[in-house]
């Protein structure tokens, strides 16, 4: 039984989408849930390891938009969304410590994103941990 539980809570999570997202949005985020799993590694890029602006970069890439490297040109790149107008695909920033963390939003309020300890997940903005670090969101143009 204990097996079962731990395959369980390692399984990639199935996510609804609360609307029905453009083709582009879509896929942005489809390609993004399909790396859960995926191990973080520092500067990664894809496919097999990733860090979070990376996740991000190879997400919207595969959908042929192309953003620059790393979390906080990423977000400059983008333009500032109101918590009440977050979409699928858009994304979300974090300050943790100096750096910045970055993630795509899957629902209003869980994304997917390459943390250091656990790889691609996805997480809700809500929890107490992202709550407290909440930067903003930013919709790519």
């Amino acid at each position: 039984m204990f097996l079962v539980l731990c395959l369980a809570a390692c399984a990639p999570r199935k996510i609804l989408l609360y609307e029905a997202p453009s083709s582009t949005r879509a896929d942005v985020v489809r390609t993004a849930l399909a790396m859960q799993g995926k191990p973080y590694r520092s500067g990664a890029k894809g496919p097999d390891f990733f860090d979070c602006s990376g996740l991000v970069y190879y997400a919207y890439k595969q959908s042929g938009i192309f953003l620059p490297l790393g979390a906080e040109d990423q977000g400059n790149a983008c333009y500032e969304v109101a918590p009440d107008g977050v979409r699928p695909a858009d994304l979300v920033l974090f300050k943790i410590g100096k750096d910045l963390h970055i993630g795509i939003m899957v629902t209003k309020n869980e994304f997917v994103h390459a943390s250091k300890s656990r790889g691609v997940v996805v997480d809700h903005v809500d929890s107490a941990y992202w709550r407290r670090r909440l930067v903003g969101y930013r919709a790519v143009p």
